[in-house]
């Protein structure tokens, strides 16, 4: 397992890889392995491939390119969210999942 670091960055600092693009495919596949390849919104299990990196805090309201603000998603709740709160969206499409809820809380703060 791809260790989770906070940016891909940390991953040329810490040796892991020696070039930029080869730090950010190793980031994003640390943020989908662990969360053990589940879209975070629907709770679905996917191939690591088939999923995308959604930003709890879209980048439209500022959110940043950190592991605190990456969670796993299907494209169908990347797409779904778009620049939507996500707990909001999450519960309107979804209904209340104190268990997923909790999962983002977890990582985002």
């Amino acid at each position: 397992m791809t260790p989770l670091l906070p940016s891909p960055q940390h991953y040329l600092y810490n040796l892991i890889t020696m070039t930029s693009p080869d730090a950010k495919r190793l980031w994003r596949r640390a943020i989908k392995e662990h969360f053990n390849c589940t879209c975070v919104y629907c709770g679905n299990n996917y191939e690591i491939h088939e999923l995308t990196l959604d930003h709890v805090k879209p980048k439209t309201n500022g959110g940043e390119d950190l592991t605190s603000n990456l969670v796993p998603a299907c494209r169908a709740c990347n797409q779904g969210k778009g620049s939507s709160h996500w707990l909001g969206w999450m519960r309107q499409t979804y209904g209340r999942n104190p268990r997923r809820e909790q999962l983002i809380l977890n990582h985002i703060n």
